[in-house]
């Protein structure tokens, strides 16, 4: 039962991302990806008080840990920080790899070469990407798969999510061929934004080409 409300809770603050100019905590939610191959995750919502208290909901998030890494290994992934600031909640997490992420959120990532995520049935040939000056791209003219990175990954309905990378992004997957937000943010970031709608609940897979 425990294990279940911790799910929950961490599902519902994934799903609560609206900001209202906070200094300490970001205004949305964000997910980076390490050189080294770890994710890190800031998960930021808004509750009123009587909805929870920081002690139980730290305590419900290093027990969904605690019973992760009791499977997976330690360190799999490891609670870095919870904080409150103005009615708002940062939970940041650290996971060893993007498998981790996958599997503790239940959530589509990948991370990996263009080469790799068409060996793992990724369908990168449908998809209609474009370039940072605004130029349509397609997956056959884009150079070295073997060495050239992609980022794969999936949002719910009204979520808005930054997507950092160690590197310069070379290309996003078009808007017009998702339901999706996609942008450019700054040289390493993305930021996706995902429309509510009562009708879907289904993630939709972003698609960040980077060197």
């Amino acid at each position: 039962m425990r294990r279940g409300r911790a799910v929950l809770l961490i599902a519902a603050i994934a799903c609560g991302l609206a900001g209202c100019g906070r200094s300490k905590i970001p205004e949305v939610s964000s997910v980076s990806i390490g050189k080294d191959g770890g994710i890190v995750q800031q998960i930021v919502g808004s509750f009123e008080q009587d909805y929870y208290d920081m002690d139980s909901l730290e305590a419900l998030a290093a027990q969904r840990v605690s019973e992760y890494c009791a499977d997976s290994g330690k360190d799999s992934v490891v609670l870095e920080a919870v904080e409150e600031e103005d009615n708002s909640v940062l939970l940041q997490f650290r996971y060893a790899a993007d498998q981790d992420y996958h599997d503790f959120n239940h959530r589509e990532l990948f991370v990996g070469t263009l080469e790799e995520a068409g060996s793992q049935g990724y369908g990168l040939e449908g998809i209609a990407f474009i370039s940072t000056d605004g130029k349509p791209m397609e997956l056959g003219y884009m150079d070295d798969h073997e060495k050239t990175k992609i980022v794969i990954i999936g949002t719910k309905p009204s979520e808005e999510l930054v997507l950092n990378t160690y590197g310069k992004v070379l290309y996003i997957n078009q808007t017009a061929t998702s339901d999706l937000d996609v942008a450019f943010a700054g040289k390493k970031g993305v930021r996706i934004t995902h429309p509510s709608t009562e009708e879907n609940d289904e993630s939709v897979l972003s698609y960040i080409v980077f060197e």
